[in-house]
């Protein structure tokens, strides 16, 4: 009578235990699974605007200035203390009067940019009070100029000295830059991995706001104009100088 009881015991637990296996296993394919190991989600989209003044100039009257704006979408990573972001930008300018101030010049173009940050605190970059750090990035560009209306010393009369002004003039300039700054971060505390519908719903992390200065390792241009005949005058050379550029990125996590 004794063993008859004892395998009743063992039958029973044996189908509890069952039971609830599959119970969690439905659950788990229901509701998804959430990391009981630590792991956090750490990688994000981002959507970024950057403004820069732009003050890169040749020995001659060639010259990049102004302001410009870009247009950024990429994806980072974000660590306890330190984040990383590349992205693919969309340029837009300078716009601004140019070749000793003769031409008003349209720029836009394309380019990347790729930067790390290391955390200047003890705590997390992810911490309620925000998070400053140390940042290095690298930049390049690929601009095409237009001349906009014509030439601005041109009063339209038609005079031989009118002929003789610069116009039709379009440049290709192309930049590598380095990118030395700060950065400052306001970020929602991480998420642990998981497939649950909360976990996987996408949000936004937080902001970024970087602030640096932008120096050349190489800036070339190519420029075509005419002046006064049909003829078509093309001039190439070095840009130098320096940028000063401020971006805000929104992170992304799903």
């Amino acid at each position: 009578m004794k063993y008859c009881w004892r395998q009743l015991l063992q039958l029973a637990a044996l189908g509890f235990g069952t039971a609830l296996v599959s119970s969690y296993a439905l659950s788990a394919e229901k509701n998804g699974i959430v990391a009981t190991d630590g792991t956090i989600k750490t990688t994000v989209w981002s959507f970024g605007i950057t403004g820069a003044q732009e003050n890169l100039k040749a020995a001659g009257n060639n010259q990049l200035i102004g302001t410009s704006a870009a247009v950024q979408i990429g994806y980072g990573h974000i660590a306890r203390d330190w984040l990383a972001n590349f992205s693919v930008d969309i340029l837009q300018g300078p716009y601004q009067p140019t070749y000793d101030s003769q031409l008003q010049v349209d720029h836009s173009g394309f380019g990347f940019t790729a930067w790390t940050g290391l955390s200047a605190q003890n705590t997390n970059v992810r911490s309620p009070e925000g998070g400053y750090g140390f940042a290095l990035g690298l930049s390049y560009g690929a601009l095409t100029g237009q001349m906009m209306g014509r030439n601005r010393r041109d009063d339209g009369q038609g005079t031989t000295t009118d002929r003789a002004l610069i116009d039709s003039y379009t440049s290709h300039v192309s930049k590598l830059s380095i990118i030395p700054g700060l950065f400052f971060t306001w970020l929602d505390q991480a998420r642990p991995a998981g497939n649950t519908p909360e976990l996987l719903m996408t949000r936004i992390e937080g902001l970024v706001l970087l602030i640096g200065a932008a120096t050349p390792i190489a800036a070339t241009y190519n420029t075509s104009y005419t002046r006064g005949t049909n003829e078509v005058i093309r001039e190439h050379g070095s840009l130098s100088g320096y940028s000063i550029v401020v971006n805000l990125t929104a992170l992304l996590g799903v």
